[in-house]
């Protein structure tokens, strides 16, 4: 997938795509692998067009983002790992230097709340709309299994996200709050539906956890 028709633009995306791939073999949590960087991927490429940014160097920067996750470090640090990685393989393509320095710009930042790109902000976008929606909900409970689902007392999280997680839902709910930080309103608009799914998803769950049994066969 790309955004671009230009052969030699293309074959820079391949390029990319093939070093980012074979670094994200190994090492990667199952939640931050070379799935979800494929469909940050997806995402950018939408966003790119409505907003107006090179859908090549944001194709670029989608399939780097994570790729410092290969390496040990603080999980809120990976955006530095991943600019350092990338940097001395980005020198060897065909790339202006302002082109070069827009996606490190955007991969090393992509995890902060800095906004001063507009190529950063549509990254951080499409990152965090592959936490939204069904596919943010699988990711919420494939992380760390060693804490319970849920809080018996407060299931679902009537009260809101804690962290650090104690339960999975901490995740959930967590993730249901980046609605309100994404940047743009492409992704406002793509995160609608998605958004609503998991508060009814949520409401159902506190709704099967709490309620007697009877009421269903009784409704």
């Amino acid at each position: 997938m790309s955004g671009s028709n230009d052969p030699q633009r293309l074959a820079v995306v391949d390029t990319v795509e093939r070093w980012t791939r074979a670094h994200m073999v190994e090492g990667q949590p199952a939640t931050h692998g070379w799935l979800h960087t494929d469909r940050v991927r997806r995402h950018i490429l939408v966003l790119a067009r409505a907003e107006g940014v090179d859908p090549v160097l944001a194709e670029i920067a989608a399939l780097l983002h994570d790729v410092g996750r290969s390496e040990p470090g603080p999980a809120g640090e990976h955006g530095a790992r991943s600019e350092a990685l990338a940097r001395p393989f980005l020198a060897g393509l065909p790339l202006s230097d302002d082109e070069r320095e827009a996606v490190l710009h955007a991969v090393r930042w992509h995890n902060s709340g800095r906004t001063d790109s507009l190529l950063l902000c549509i990254l951080r976008d499409a990152d965090m709309l592959d936490g939204l929606g069904a596919v943010g909900i699988i990711r919420a409970f494939m992380n760390p299994g060693d804490i319970s689902p849920f809080d018996p007392a407060d299931p679902f999280g009537a009260e809101g996200a804690h962290w650090p997680a104690r339960y999975l839902t901490d995740y959930f709910l967590g993730q249901m709050a980046w609605y309100d930080r994404l940047n743009t309103e492409t992704a406002r608009r793509l995160a609608a539906r998605r958004i609503a799914f998991m508060r009814a998803f949520a409401a159902e769950a506190r709704r099967e956890l709490v309620a007697d049994p009877q009421d269903d066969i009784q409704s």
